[in-house]
């Protein structure tokens, strides 16, 4: 009995180095959706070590907007109308975000795309909408 409870520990401390040593190659292990829609809602299992600082980064974008401050989104409508961006604004003080769950994240070399799942007070009931942030990385030089 001791043998497989070492074991066990052996593989978990080998996949947990193993996820460490991956931690900025693949942020989401894996993501699968659970319903067969045209848009269908991804669940992701997301790396334990991976830098989880964009994700903090979007996630206080919607904390702002959930407590009503929508100017905290003006600064990434640069290059939109400003009826467009009248119009957005007005919708997200109407239909404020209540809560949201990561649906994925790739990064690349030079940018970061996270998309989250959020659900809206005085929306449709039970209906999530995707959320989506591009980060872009910036390169700093060894000198």
């Amino acid at each position: 009995m001791k043998k497989v409870v070492i074991s066990i520990l052996i593989f978990f401390i080998a996949v947990s180095l193993l996820l460490y040593l991956q931690r900025n190659s693949r942020p989401a292990l894996l993501c699968a959706s659970l319903d067969d829609s045209i848009r269908p809602r991804d669940y992701c299992l997301m790396n334990p070590f991976r830098n989880k600082q964009p994700e903090k980064m979007a996630e206080e974008v919607l904390r702002e907007l959930k407590n009503g401050n929508t100017e905290a989104i003006i600064p990434y409508l640069n290059d939109t109308s400003d009826d467009r961006k009248n119009q957005f604004l007005e919708n997200e003080t109407r239909y404020k975000i209540e809560n949201w769950r990561i649906g994925g994240r790739e990064d690349s070399a030079d940018k970061i795309s996270l998309s989250y799942w959020v659900s809206r007070r005085d929306y449709y009931e039970g209906h999530l909408e995707n959320v989506s942030f591009s980060l872009f990385v910036m390169k700093t030089s060894g000198n």
